[in-house]
Order: structure tokens, then C-alpha cells, then sequence
């Protein structure tokens, strides 16, 4: 017993993530979907063909009153702030079940390289946010800075949603893809940015959140010792 009671404890005192990590063909998929989203939204941006996502922006974002009296304060769950909370609040609890702060480095490197992904887009393809060309865009939140594509919260949601999928349970990754989904449309409903905006968003998540399933897929595969490995019980 004493030698099987060491061994467990051992076990417990391995401080890497008890991950369960998304196949690597899985996440290459992620990536190059990812980046064939990104690809394909800047050509139509920058070749002009935006009258169909013009048109798909005023029907998402000028919604009858009474449905707006429902969606405007469940959107406000999906601002800065809100993304914020779900942020820490999933990294804290990954961190919490797998006794390790892996999953709060993955998930900040993810953020981060998103955010720098989407913002050095913004700086290339300088398209207009739609409530300073659309006259009849509804605003329901304050101005925002910099220009319109691709929309840099969808890409980081997306992001730190997927790299939370290995440390988290079934339901908590839809969760967190749920919560992602969300914010992609809160940013067409609360008149900041275009559908192609999201996708082109969402694109760089795809690719910035694979490439951290690969990584932890490479360097944070689970163990493969199980009970059967440990020393008999001597008694």
C-alpha cells in the first residue's frame, strides 16, 4: 500500500494540464479554414464586392423595435468588458481544474497574437466602420477606434475559445464556442462592424487558436500511464 499511495502521489504532483487535445489534422483544419475565411474576405473587401454584405448588415442590425428591446441588453454581455469576465473567468477555471497555468499562458498568447493579427488587417485594408457610411445604421454602443476589417474581438474570442478546448469538459468547450459565436453577432447588431468584418475575424481566430491546438497537442499530450502501469500492491 505505502508504494502504491507514493505512486499516486506522483501522479498528482505532475503539474502538466490533463488535456485532452483536438487531433493534429483537426487543428490544421482549423487553420487552414482559417485562413482561406481571412483570404477570401479581403479580396471582397478590397475589390469592392460588399453589396450583398451591406445589404446582410442592415437586416441584422436594424431589427423591429420590440425585438430590439430583447437583443440590446443581452448584447451588452458581449462588449469589452463582458469578453473580459468570460476571458479570465475560463482561464481561471482551466487553470483551477488542471492545477496548472498552462491553459492561462496559451490563452493570453492566443488573445494577443489575435489581437495583433486583426489590428495589423485594420491597418492594410482601412475600410470604413458602417455607422459613418451607412444612413441608416443603428449605433448601440460608443464610436469605435480604429476602422472596420476584420473585427478584432471576433478574432480573439474565437481564439481563446478553441485553446480552452483541450482543458475544458464537452459542454464547457460549446460553451465557450457559444459565448464566441455571440460576440460575432453582437458586433454586426451593436452597428460596429459588417459581416465580412466577422468573418474576416473569425478567420484569424480560426488560424491563431489551431495553432495553439497544435502546441498543446505537441507539448501537452496527456500521459498514457494509467492504473495498470503502477507497482503491484505488495499486501
Amino acid at each position: 500500500m505505502p508504494d502504491r499511495g507514493r505512486a499516486w502521489g506522483r501522479r498528482y504532483a505532475d503539474r502538466r494540464p490533463a488535456v485532452r487535445p483536438v487531433p493534429r489534422r483537426g487543428a490544421w483544419f482549423l487553420v487552414v479554414t482559417g485562413t482561406t475565411l481571412l483570404g477570401v474576405a479581403s479580396v471582397l473587401v478590397r475589390s469592392g464586392v460588399t453589396g450583398w454584405d451591406e445589404c446582410l448588415y442592415r437586416w441584422l442590425n436594424d431589427v423591429p423595435t420590440g425585438v430590439a428591446a430583447l437583443l440590446t441588453p443581452f448584447s451588452k454581455l458581449f462588449l469589452p468588458l463582458g469578453i473580459t469576465v468570460a476571458v479570465v473567468a475560463g482561464t481561471g477555471y482551466c487553470a483551477a481544474r488542471n492545477r496548472s497555468l498552462w491553459p492561462v499562458a496559451y490563452c493570453v498568447g492566443s488573445a494577443v497574437a489575435a489581437w495583433f493579427g486583426a489590428n495589423l488587417a485594420k491597418a492594410l485594408a482601412e475600410r470604413p466602420r458602417p455607422y459613418e457610411v451607412e444612413p441608416n445604421a443603428v449605433l448601440r454602443q460608443q464610436p469605435a477606434h480604429g476602422t472596420s476589417f476584420p473585427s478584432s474581438h471576433t478574432a480573439v474570442a474565437v481564439a481563446v475559445a478553441l485553446t480552452l478546448i483541450p482543458y475544458l469538459p464537452r459542454g464547457g468547450a460549446a460553451i465557450a464556442l457559444g459565448y464566441a459565436s455571440m460576440v460575432a453577432w453582437s458586433r454586426i447588431y451593436l452597428g460596429v462592424h459588417y459581416p465580412l468584418d466577422v468573418i474576416g475575424g473569425a478567420g484569424i481566430g480560426l488560424m491563431v487558436g489551431g495553432g495553439a491546438l497544435l502546441l498543446i497537442a505537441w507539448f501537452h499530450a496527456p500521459s498514457r500511464t494509467g492504473p495498470a502501469d503502477l507497482p503491484p500492491d505488495s499486501t
